[in-house]
Parts: C-alpha cells; sequence; structure tokens
C-alpha cells in the first residue's frame, strides 16, 4: 500500500473523534504520516487518530517524533494503542515503551511493514520480524501476508482498505486546465517499487492514447529521460483536482512491484467507478479482478493491458461500479468481526506478547 497524499514536513495533524462519538477515551492511534487506510479506519472503528509529523529535517527528525508521541502517551494514557507500520521506528518504540505504559498495543501492517522493499536490509528484515512477534495483533489487507506474521511468531488478523470518500465538491483549480483529458491515469509516487520506466515505455507504443501520471514529477525529471509526446506530468494535485482527474480518466492505473500489494490507487479508481489497470497478484484478482486487467511490469505486458483495457472498458466499467455498490456492505461486516476480535483479545495466540 502507497500512500497518494502528501502533509507538508513541519504540519502537526491531529485528528480526533469528539467525546459522543469516540467509542472509547482509552484508545489511541497514532502515525507518523498519513494514510488513507488509517484514516478510514479510525473513522469506522470511533478512534482518535493523532498523525505527528516532525518539524526538523535529519536525524533529529527521530528525536523529535519520538519525545512527542511519548508525552502524548505521558498524557492520554492509552489502554489500546494502534500505530501504523510503516514506520517501522514509531512501530519499534511502541514495542519498547509498552512495558511502561502498559497497553494492548495493535499494528496496521503495510506491505513494507510486514516484507521489507525499500529498505530490504538483513537488519531491517530482522526488525520487521521482531516487531510482528511483539504487537499483540497485527492487521494486514489480505491472507498471503498472514503466512509472513505467523512465521515470525505474530498474530494476524486481515482487513482490506476500505473505500475512500470522494468528494462531493468540484475542483475550482486552473491547474487542470493545462492538462488534456486523459484516456489513462497513472497514479503514482515514483517510489522503487513504482514501475514508471516501463508503463513510459509502453505509452510509447501507443501514440494515440493520453496518459498523465500523477505525484510529484521532479522526481520523474531528476531520474529518468524524456516524455513521449502523449505522456503529462501533473505534478503533486491537491486533493479535489486529485479526484477530478481520476472522475474524467478513461482508465486508472497503478502498478506495484511490491508481491501480494494491494494499491491504494486501485481503491481510488473504484470510489469513482472506473476500469484498472493493476499488478498481477492473488489478492489484487480477489478484490479488483472483475473490474481490471491484471497485468506484469515489462513494457510489452503493460502495453497489451492498456490495449485490453481500453476495448473493454464498457464492461468492466459496468464490474466497477456494481463492486463498487457491494463493496462497503461486505467491508463493513469485516471490519466488525476483526473490531470484535482485538476488542475481546480473541486473536489466536494473543496475549502479552514477549
Amino acid at each position: 500500500m502507497r500512500s497518494n497524499i502528501e502533509i507538508p514536513p513541519g504540519a502537526f495533524e491531529t485528528t480526533s473523534p469528539d467525546s459522543k462519538s469516540a467509542r472509547d477515551e482509552s484508545l489511541l492511534w497514532v502515525a507518523w504520516s498519513f494514510h488513507r487506510r488509517t484514516d478510514g479506519l479510525c473513522a469506522a472503528w470511533k478512534i482518535p487518530l493523532h498523525v505527528i509529523r516532525p518539524e526538523f529535517a535529519g536525524p533529529l527528525r527521530w528525536v523529535e517524533l519520538s519525545l512527542k508521541t511519548l508525552r502524548l502517551l505521558r498524557r492520554t494514557r492509552p489502554t489500546t494503542l494502534f500505530v501504523q507500520n510503516p514506520s517501522l521506528a514509531l512501530t519499534i518504540l511502541a514495542v519498547s515503551v509498552r512495558p511502561l505504559f502498559r497497553y494492548y498495543l495493535v499494528v496496521d501492517a503495510h506491505n513494507e511493514g510486514v516484507r521489507p522493499f525499500d529498505r530490504p536490509y538483513a537488519f531491517v528484515r530482522w526488525l520487521t520480524r521482531r516487531v510482528l512477534k511483539s504487537a499483540d495483533v497485527t492487521i494486514v489487507s489480505n491472507d498471503a501476508l498472514t503466512k509472513d506474521v505467523h512465521a515470525a511468531g505474530g498474530r494476524p488478523l486481515i482487513l482490506p482498505d476500505s473505500l475512500p470518500m470522494v468528494p462531493t465538491s468540484k475542483s475550482t483549480s486552473r491547474r487542470l486546465r493545462n492538462f488534456k483529458t486523459p484516456d489513462v491515469v497513472v497514479i503514482a509516487t515514483y517510489r522503487r517499487d513504482e514501475p514508471i520506466a516501463a508503463i513510459v515505455a509502453a505509452a510509447a507504443t501507443m501514440p494515440g492514447i493520453r496518459f498523465a501520471i500523477t505525484g510529484p514529477a521532479v522526481r520523474y525529471r531528476e531520474t529518468s529521460g524524456p516524455l513521449p509526446p502523449n505522456v503529462q506530468l501533473t505534478g503533486y494535485l491537491q486533493d479535489p483536482d486529485y479526484w477530478q482527474l481520476l472522475a474524467r480518466a478513461t482508465l486508472i492505473c497503478d502498478l506495484s512491484l511490491k508481491p501480494d500489494c494491494l494499491v491504494c490507487g486501485a481503491y481510488e479508481a473504484l470510489a469513482v467507478g472506473k476500469p484498472m489497470v493493476l499488478s498481477d497478484n492473488p489478492a489484487t484478482q480477489e478484490i479488483f479482478g472483475p473490474a481490471a486487467v491484471l497485468t506484469g511490469s515489462s513494457p510489452e505486458e503493460i502495453a497489451k493491458a492498456f490495449g485490453t483495457a481500453l476495448e473493454d472498458r464498457k464492461s468492466l466499467q459496468a464490474n466497477a461500479l456494481k463492486l463498487r455498490e457491494a463493496f462497503p456492505l461486505r467491508w463493513q461486516m469485516e471490519a466488525a468481526a476483526v473490531w470484535d476480535a482485538i476488542e475481546t483479545k480473541s486473536v489466536p495466540g494473543a496475549g502479552t506478547a514477549a
């Protein structure tokens, strides 16, 4: 999972349900970066969410974030603490100070928090296995990742992301006027798991199709060559512009080299009822398969997937609209079951981890 939302450095974001809507004042969720998944879970479970961002850069930011987190824990004294991993550093901190604060620790682990891809070093893998074992509960997005949690000695629960809410207000920005209506929107953050070069190479073979690639364009320009004339970089978009761009697209693409990764862009595409081109893995096939063409990561495979999806766009969109209608009720049932397991501490093997 990758977040397509960026919060400027130095921001301290706090989103807390009011006292009437909060499920329990002894609950707390802490994150060091904003993510739609976390926001959706906190809203569904009525958990106060604190997203802490640093004012300093470099190594000092870790000291700052840790101190802010410790002050928050001392002030709130939660009996159940939820943390988002990434950040691995936050999760290690939560494990380390648990004997002091005596909370029940629930870790919502994204793919990187189970199988390190961006930092695949032996020490990081060891730390990851350690926190998987130490957490009282680890929530993951799909069944394949539970095997890794079990192998580390942890206690997994499965819950995919909720569908994001699409803003009802239209963008009033003039920025999108500079972009022709795209046939394909490629959702990108330019991280190392994204086959951007292969996507651009595939687009170059389809000169009659207009492509728009989201995300901070400077990252592309720093590392890649010239773009084909049918490909535009949107740069970072504010939320209303971003959703309007997705709504205007014929097809939405979000690819990842991470195995068993359910990308945020797939949920966003489903939220606007659009056909998709996604990476081929069992979890993606299970949730989004009827509305998507799944592909490998070579330019030839991607170009073929684009062609197939555009040719079959009417049937894929009809399937997307059906999935979008059924998704919320199914997710609410799954979320309720996961919450019940957390609340009753009935996760197999759960208890106070060593």
